[in-house]
């Protein structure tokens, strides 16, 4: 963008002003390279440095190549740490269960029930899991019933093509 205005030291002489602006396709063009260089953050910080530099794509260049290797730094641990607080964790023992359940934790199996109501590993039962599964979900404990849905699939010869619901309801525990 250019404008004249008067010179203050010469009378009846005119100046050019220069000053120099990004255009909007070249703010885009910032903005895709920090995208792919530095994820989202990058894309933010690209947008609003080459706006700050006035368009001049050198001194962008210099800041932005530290920057990207910061910025990757921080959003991959903030997902690790996101990914890490979704995981269940994998301490969940018998001990948090209700005396109801616990009682019945290492009873033998029942004739009754089928075979793949006794843990491959040595571990509780079905039954067991199954109980601690409804109370988990009657708990709102979202990581937890990951936790015992996966070891129910893991830890017992339960068909494939089944839900831990549906295995539930096998062994006469009844879950949402």
């Amino acid at each position: 963008m250019t404008t004249t205005t008067p010179d203050p030291v010469s009378n009846n002489t005119e100046r050019v002003l220069v000053r120099n602006t990004v255009t909007g396709f070249e703010q885009g063009i910032a903005a895709t390279a920090g995208l792919f260089t530095a994820g989202p953050l990058g894309a933010l910080a690209s947008w609003a440095t080459i706006r700050g530099v006035q368009g001049k794509w050198t001194p962008w260049f210099i800041l932005g190549v530290p920057s990207a290797v910061v910025l990757n730094v921080i959003q991959l641990a903030v997902l690790g740490a996101l990914v890490e607080s979704g995981q269940p964790s994998r301490d969940y023992s018998p001990q948090q269960t209700s005396s109801v359940q616990q009682e019945n934790l290492y009873s033998s199996p029942q004739s009754s029930l089928p075979s793949y109501n006794v843990s491959n590993t040595g571990g509780t039962t079905l039954v067991s899991k199954c109980r601690q599964l409804k109370q988990a979900q009657s708990n709102s404990e979202f990581g937890e019933v990951f936790n015992i849905s996966y070891s129910i699939g893991a830890e017992h010869s339960v068909p494939f093509h089944t839900t831990p619901q549906q295995d539930c309801s096998t062994v006469g525990v009844y879950v949402d």
